[in-house]
């Protein structure tokens, strides 16, 4: 029985949900949408609220049920709650790709919201951005291009979608689809989308990014004429930002966001703790600008001193032609053909919409032609496919006479050796070192370009970042150097599906993201229930590290993780310091280096240090320049300079070994 609305006490409500979202906390957050459902006081704003709040905290089945209720229940179907509807569809785009990593699902959301009649329930340029950003961590070049060119069309056609609505594609839109294309290394079709952004918009903050990815992508194919054009556009456009003042930086289209800055009131600069507030938010946003500005200052130097080491001549290009480049993957130290030979994609997500019923093979090469820039009909994308015909076949082995007639058992896995192996019948002799959530791959190819002899995979979720890596190992020769490789996707998936048990001698975890919820108990409990709409809310679950971490790594193989949270890093103590993983590990560290640093523990003789591992132990270098710095780590040094502390960042580790089967040694 519905009890009728109180007002107040229905705004204070959603705003818990609002709460509660920010804290990441699930439980409660779906607490107060029951409670509101079962009063029958739920409303467009409560879903809203809900939806966001439940994809926040990985729970994206919850928020796709609740939508469909909202829906039925017709609360977006006019006025104010048309409105409603397209924030909470929005969060539901955002939900499928980040959680579910499902573009698909986010594909037909997005097509039936095109299709509404009502205009306030139709997308909007941030569902737009929403959707792409999907398509950069999910890899989808195709829907990308085909949402833009839709946007500069369809929704363009219908002038208030376009402008009234706000359906016109701002700096983020073209930003995205020109990552996309480079990512692909489509340099010539990424120059032409960048130059119609600038056209339509004028100059923005990211514009100056926009032509160093570009050039980046150039001089990997080999048109270094190209790369000159645009380091030359990316410098301009950086050196005019210096003059930018905070009241430009802030008015450009696309460059507000959560660190935009707000519109000054006069009356309230009268409030001193409304002027601080104030200027709190401009120090920060001065502070991200200075940074952004930086990284791009380094793409474009990483450019330029890699054509000057080659001494790469500016009408080279020209003179080149292009079938002598088609037979000749190698040029200026880059050897794709040997980094896509060892660049692993297993998983699709909705990206393709045709069905596949090809070998793995042949599905992985398609993804690295669609997603990374191999030539479809190429003679390297026929070299890569075999390569992965044979690698993923098991090696032949003699069978005993009684085993003649059994068929194998279940589907062969890659020993990720034979990859890195002078003949793929064998596997190679050099250890192999696996880094989960690689990022850009700046750590990894400080460690493979100081330890030559040594095999360093790469593993990362995202698309985008994966790219990068991948191009970065172009840049600093390590296609040449042939000891980096990458995994694409999925951690679990690749570990527990598709690897051969026991194919690495160490494994790294550095920086992992901890629970999507505040409290780490709630969270595991989550992970560990088996209930239904409910995802794991972190990548370091009981079921990851015993599973998938155990499985890979050789007897007495290390397991080493880094994290900047203390308290992260005590659960994952408490973690291995318990069974199931108590049985599986023991530190690695004893003696004078097991003492050292140590913060936390022995529990189960397992510590918690905050120095890092000796590299003779360990395998890996820390704390040293260049040696595990990134994008996200630079930024929060140059937060913690604005606010006066000048403290380097904490950094804790556990350092492991796996136990021997065969020892059977205890603790």
């Amino acid at each position: 029985q519905f009890v009728p609305v109180v007002r107040e006490e229905l705004v204070a409500l959603n705003r818990q949900i609002a709460s509660h979202a920010q804290a990441r906390d699930l439980a409660a957050a779906r607490s107060v949408l029951q409670t509101l459902e079962s009063k029958g006081w739920a409303n467009g704003h409560t879903y809203a609220a809900a939806v966001h709040a439940l994809c926040r905290c990985g729970d994206w089945r919850s928020a796709e049920e609740a939508l469909a209720r909202a829906e039925k229940a017709g609360l977006f179907n006019r006025g104010a709650g048309a409105a409603s509807g397209l924030i909470t569809r929005t969060s539901m785009i955002r939900g499928y790709v980040e959680c579910a990593r499902d573009l698909g699902k986010a594909r037909e959301l997005l097509e039936r919201m095109e299709k509404e009649k009502v205009l306030a329930s139709k997308p909007n340029v941030r569902t737009a951005n929403t959707f792409l950003r999907g398509c950069l961590i999910l890899g989808s070049v195709n829907d990308a291009e085909t949402l833009l060119e839709r946007m500069t069309t369809v929704w363009a056609a219908q002038e208030d979608w376009y402008k009234t609505h706000g359906g016109k594609p701002d700096a983020s839109t073209y930003e995205l689809v020109v990552s996309l294309l480079c990512q692909a290394l489509r340099y010539t079709d990424a120059r032409q989308v960048a130059l119609q952004g600038i056209k339509e918009l004028g100059a923005s903050p990211g514009s100056a990014a926009m032509f160093a990815s570009i050039a980046r992508a150039a001089i990997i194919c080999g048109n270094e004429d190209a790369a000159a054009l645009n380091l030359k556009r990316a410098r301009k456009i950086l050196s005019q930002e210096a003059d930018f003042s905070e009241a430009k930086l802030s008015s450009v289209a696309g460059s507000g966001g959560k660190r935009g800055t707000q519109k000054w009131n006069r009356d309230e600069e009268k409030d001193a703790s409304v002027a601080d507030r104030k200027a709190a938010r401009a120090r920060s946003l001065e502070v991200f600008q200075s940074h952004r500005q930086r990284e791009i200052l380094s793409d474009i130097k990483e450019v330029e001193e890699f054509m000057a080491k080659h001494q790469v001549p500016s009408e080279s290009s020209k003179k080149r032609k292009k079938a002598e480049v088609a037979k000749n993957p190698l040029h200026a130290g880059i050897d794709l053909e040997n980094l896509y030979m060892r660049t692993l994609c297993f998983e699709d997500y909705g990206d393709s919409e045709e069905s596949d019923s090809s070998s793995l093979a042949a599905q992985m090469c398609r993804r690295l032609c669609q997603k990374f820039g191999l030539e479809s009909d190429g003679p390297m994308a026929q070299t890569v496919l075999q390569h992965f015909c044979t690698v993923l076949e098991p090696p032949k082995k003699k069978r005993k006479r009684d085993d003649q007639k059994k068929p194998p058992s279940g589907s062969p896995r890659l020993d990720l050796r034979r990859l890195f192996a002078s003949s793929v019948a064998k596997s190679s002799e050099s250890p192999l070192h696996l880094e989960i959530c690689s990022g850009s791959g700046e750590w990894l190819s400080s460690q493979a370009l100081r330890d030559p002899n040594t095999n360093w995979m790469a593993c990362e979720l995202r698309f985008d970042r994966s790219a990068r890596c991948f191009q970065r190992f172009a840049l600093r020769e390590l296609t040449q150097a042939a000891n980096v490789g990458i995994i694409v996707g999925d951690a679990q998936n690749a570990l527990e599906n598709h690897l051969k048990k026991g194919c690495c001698s160490k494994i790294f975890i550095n920086h992992p993201e901890p629970p999507r919820q505040t409290d780490l108990d709630k969270a595991v409990e989550l992970d560990t229930s088996g209930e239904t709409g409910t995802e794991a809310t972190h990548l370091l679950t009981l079921h990851f590290l015993q599973n998938s971490c155990a499985a890979v790594l050789q007897d007495e193989g290390l397991l080493t993780i880094c994290t900047d949270n203390l308290g992260y890093g005590e659960w994952l103590l408490n973690a291995f310091a318990s069974e199931p993983l108590s049985k599986l590990f023991q530190d690695a560290l004893k003696g004078k280096a097991g003492k050292a640093g140590r913060i936390s523990g022995p529990k189960s003789g397992i510590s918690l240090r905050n120095e890092a591992p000796p590299v003779e132990i360990c395998g890996a270098v820390y704390r040293t320049k260049g040696a595990g710095g990134s994008y996200f780590q630079r930024l929060k040094e140059s937060e913690k300079g604005s606010r006066g502390d000048g403290a380097a960042e904490e950094r804790y580790y556990l350092c492991l070994k796996k136990r021997s089967r065969l020892s059977g040694e205890a603790s």
